[in-house]
């Protein structure tokens, strides 16, 4: 594994044409220089990327919605120099307690991945996201709750941790009439400013 990648926030199998490819997001870190984000990701069996945002929740977001290109470029290249020996699997460290879930904890809102105070029409609010998680119910599901304030808590959900985190950023930003993107900064939108707390 690479070093870049130590702390998991996500680890999901994603689909790329044909084939079941294993990525892994870092948890991000500031950048001391910029005091941007960056967020380290890779498709196992590639090199490490990094994507970039204005804070925590903006890093991560940038990170999911560029690993399908990632995705598909690392399925082209392992399609390409597969070999008659069968690859081992190489399985992410996690960094929460992977023990099955019951139907009751899953949906809990569990250990955080990042928050962010947002400016809407009706005036700011905080967005929090948890850790994506299986739904014990569904096996092919994946649950990742959201608050807004303390007034709204719900799931976004997908085939896999990637697309169940990117529902819920999609569902917030449908549930608060601002940009299905909201994490990462636009200047067709009103400002975005990190919130402090994880």
């Amino acid at each position: 594994m690479n070093s870049e990648v130590d702390e998991i926030a996500i680890a999901s199998t994603v689909k790329a044409g044909d084939r079941e490819i294993l990525v892994e997001i870092a948890d991000p870190r500031q950048d001391n220089a910029t005091q941007g984000w960056q967020c380290t990701y890779r498709v196992v069996g590639s090199r490490a990327h990094r994507a970039h945002g204005p804070d925590r929740l903006g890093a991560i977001y940038a990170a999911l919605i560029e690993i399908p290109d990632a995705a598909a470029r690392a399925g082209a290249q392992v399609r390409a120099t597969d070999s008659n020996d069968p690859r081992e699997p190489v399985f992410p460290r996690r960094r929460t307690d992977d023990s099955p879930l019951s139907a009751a904890r899953a949906r809990e809102f569990g250990p955080p991945l990042g928050a962010k105070a947002v400016q809407t029409p009706s005036g700011p609010v905080v967005i929090m996201l948890g850790l994506p998680r299986q739904d014990p119910d569904r096996p092919h599901t994946y649950l990742c709750p959201f608050r807004i304030d303390d007034r709204t808590e719900a799931f976004g959900q997908g085939i896999d941790e990637v697309r169940a985190v990117i529902s819920a950023v999609r569902g917030v930003g449908s549930i608060l009439g601002i940009a299905l993107d909201w994490p990462l900064p636009s200047t067709n939108r009103p400002g975005v400013r990190a919130y402090l707390g994880r």
